[in-house]
């Protein structure tokens, strides 16, 4: 049996013989695609499918840096609370880890611009970082060394933080570039929002709570003064004079002493508490600009922006015992509550990172 192509309006025709095709009425009969009509096609879906890809990731970007950013509100955002305080932790919380005299860095994290602080609450779970120009204070979370929410800082930048040994209250100190606000803010760390402001001497710097709750002290740089605050009423009780340019101040756990930075002398001073007299004074590198105390109270931790450095202070020689390279400009350094990490701010490349400040014996 002979096979036939069929030819529309027309006799059939022995199968294989060529004819000019025809169209009647209507577009032309559609044909195989070439190889390069393919290839055209192939490469139409798939910049299709980058453009695609792009899109979607643009749009990931924009959720997290949202989250992460916070907003210019000052008001608290609902919910805060959750994010802001994971509440105490049980009396169970591991050993205090002996502090060593040389650490080792750990991982570095992404915080956000001008991160110039970071202190960790008394629970150890969280902290916050004072991000100066973004004008907001950053939650970190301590346990998974990552950022959880913001929280808008009205007024001016806010500068340093300390908490209540409770962890019910957070310090800020805050001012702007013009020096026409000089304040404190008190903030409930239950709601995230603000609900005192003391006003202070100019530019109030890295202030410390006392061992038990009652007083704050706040360095004042421009005014070479202490202001001292009464934590129950929020008011100003005095304001002590002090060194040129008092930058941070921390106390020791057990014994009465005190422990300046001065960052336009360069050094460390160790005062006497029970005689308000100076004990020792320790030469640093340029310009320190924290000083944190180790869990065990044997070592300080000093922040020397101009060496992008940690240097470490025996506290009962006086004696520097290791310069410790970290980020760009570091400006302060939080010890864990379980003492075996340290976490550095490192203002110009915004970072964080973290030291193992703690040996095994």
């Amino acid at each position: 049996m002979t096979q036939f192509d069929q030819q529309p309006g027309g006799p059939p025709r022995p199968a294989g013989q060529q004819t000019a095709p025809r169209h009647i009425g209507g577009p032309p009969p559609l044909s195989a695609p070439s190889k390069f009509a393919l290839a055209g096609r192939n490469a139409r879906l798939v910049i299709l499918l980058g453009i695609a890809a792009v899109v979607a990731i643009a749009v990931a970007m924009v959720v997290v840096f949202s989250n992460v950013g916070g907003s210019a509100s000052s008001s608290a955002r609902p919910g805060v609370a959750k994010v802001i305080n994971p509440g105490p932790l049980a009396n169970t919380a591991t050993p205090v880890g002996n502090s060593v005299a040389t650490p080792t860095v750990g991982g570095t994290v992404f915080v956000g611009p001008t991160p110039g602080y970071l202190e960790i609450a008394p629970n150890g779970a969280y902290g916050y970082i004072a991000n100066r120009a973004a004008g907001v204070l950053t939650v970190f979370d301590a346990v998974r060394n990552t950022v959880t929410g913001t929280i808008p800082v009205r007024d001016g930048g806010p500068q340093f933080v300390a908490f209540s040994p409770d962890g019910n209250r957070a310090y800020v100190s805050i001012f702007n570039n013009e020096r026409t606000v000089n304040e404190v803010g008190v903030l409930d760390t239950d709601t995230g929002a603000f609900i005192a402001r003391i006003p202070v001497g100019v530019r109030p710097f890295a202030l410390v709570v006392s061992p038990d709750g009652r007083r704050l002290y706040v360095p004042n740089h421009d005014s070479g003064g202490i202001t001292v605050i009464d934590t129950a009423s929020n008011n100003v009780l005095a304001t002590v004079p002090v060194g040129k340019s008092p930058h941070s101040i921390v106390a020791h756990p057990s014994k009465p002493l005190v422990f300046v930075v001065n960052y336009d002398s360069s050094s460390v001073s160790v005062i006497d508490t029970t005689s308000n007299a100076v004990v020792a004074t320790v030469p640093t590198g340029s310009h320190p600009q924290d000083v944190s105390l180790a869990a065990d109270g044997k070592h300080a931790y000093v922040a020397c922006v101009d060496q992008n450095a940690i240097q470490v202070l025996d506290t009962v020689t006086y004696q520097i015992t290791a310069t410790v390279p970290v980020g760009k400009s570091p400006t302060s350094v939080a010890i864990s509550t379980d003492g075996r990490q340290a976490y550095v701010t490192n203002l110009a490349d915004g970072t964080v990172t973290t030291l193992n400040i703690a040996g095994t014996a």
